[in-house]
């Protein structure tokens, strides 16, 4: 085997695990949701009766669109894989199927020309034809060579053919799969129709009594602005801590690196959970329910599963720890002039003054006992100021 045909087997061999690989990370991504849904469904069942929690109801129905959007996108990326499966067995299907006229041509020039050749008699008087023993032994090879390869381009038919069969049997399983895959697709499409429709009967019910939840809003508000103002301070005693008198900041050498590494992976920053979805954004909003109620977020409100872990974004210092009235934890992790917070955390695994490794876990995330939200409130701050975590989270 030649050097090139080597190294096209090994890119063929690279490639196929490569899209093996995504092939099964698509499959437990796409289990995953539906087991989050599955929970998601459980629990709007057992709430659907409860007046009080048709406020978390509406932002449950919300989520499910959610993560039944980010199946549609998962189905969307498999179909793609499939799609380009499909495409490369169907070129390897021509390309067999013309290797198979190319060897049953040369079989045929080989039987015409044995047939033509058929008599042992002439062989015979062709090998004692010969002018010498030397040229007698080579013509005997000849026939020897001649009726070896042969067997060898019958055996090359055969091998084609069982490569042409197998290659029929992936492309089938392949288009089977396509099919079954679209028609997943086209029925998340008509389930999330329907929770539309749930979902408006639901916001029709909240707006009949918005003054109600407008209070309760602001109220939920009132409790996180307290956490938030004394995160503020906490970080102006931080930076404070770190300016000279003439107002510059002066940092040590290793959290100058730190600084700087951060400000570099801007958009390339992991997220603080290893899966969720965003149900809050950043800044000055009306509330996604109570469309009546502005509300102001320092950070982005994640929504996750109760098995998920608050992760650190980056390497830094665990620089403040608060407890709230709640009883949940809130970090601060100091990454040079950088601080990241992680709020709603009902056990923390990490002390004041730890240092932290990139996506080091550092806590367990709440869930409400009253609705069943596992949901961690999330912040970037840059000298003091928020930052929109969207911007700095690769892919948030």
């Amino acid at each position: 085997m030649n050097l090139s045909r080597i190294i096209l087997l090994v890119i063929v061999l690279i490639s196929s695990s490569l899209s093996s690989q995504t092939k099964q990370d698509l499959e437990n991504q796409k289990k995953q949701i539906q087991d989050d849904i599955k929970n998601i469904e459980l629990k709007l069942k057992n709430n659907s009766k409860q007046k009080k929690l048709i406020l978390s109801n509406v932002e449950d129905v919300n989520y499910k669109i959610k993560l039944q959007q980010n199946l549609i996108n998962n189905i969307n990326s498999q179909l793609n894989l499939i799609l380009t499966e499909i495409d490369r067995n169907e070129n390897r299907l021509s390309d067999l199927k013309q290797r198979e006229l190319i060897l049953r041509d040369e079989l045929s020039q080989m039987l015409l020309l044995a047939y033509k050749k058929k008599s042992n008699l002439n062989k015979l008087m062709f090998v004692f034809s010969s002018k010498s023993f030397q040229q007698a032994y080579k013509r005997i090879q000849y026939f020897k060579q001649y009726a070896n390869f042969q067997n060898k381009t019958l055996s090359k038919i055969k091998l084609n053919s069982n490569d042409i069969k197998n290659v029929i049997i992936v492309l089938d399983s392949q288009k089977t799969k396509k099919k079954l895959l679209i028609n997943e697709n086209e029925e998340i499409r008509r389930d999330i129709s329907i929770e539309y429709t749930y979902l408006n009967n639901l916001i029709s019910e909240v707006n009949k009594n918005q003054k109600r939840f407008s209070y309760e809003i602001r109220q939920k508000q009132k409790l996180s602005q307290e956490i938030d103002k004394k995160i503020q301070k906490l970080i102006e005693e931080a930076l404070a801590k770190s300016k000279t008198k003439d107002g510059r900041f002066e940092l040590t050498k290793e959290a100058k690196i730190i600084s700087k590494n951060f400000n570099l992976n801007k958009g390339k920053l992991p997220a603080p959970v290893i899966r969720g979805n965003v149900v809050l954004g950043f800044g000055k909003q009306p509330h996604p329910v109570v469309k009546t109620t502005t509300i102001q977020s320092n950070g982005v409100r994640i929504r996750t599963s109760s098995d998920v872990e608050a992760r650190a974004i980056f390497e830094g210092e665990v620089y403040s720890i608060i407890k709230s009235k709640t009883n949940t934890y809130t970090i601060l992790i100091q990454h040079g002039n950088f601080f990241t917070v992680y709020k709603n955390l009902s056990e923390i695994y990490v002390r004041k003054g730890d240092k932290l490794r990139i996506k080091q876990s550092i806590g367990k995330i709440a869930t409400d006992p009253l609705n069943g939200q596992t949901i961690l409130n999330f912040s970037i701050f840059n000298n003091g100021v928020p930052q929109n975590p969207r911007l700095w989270i690769y892919k948030m």
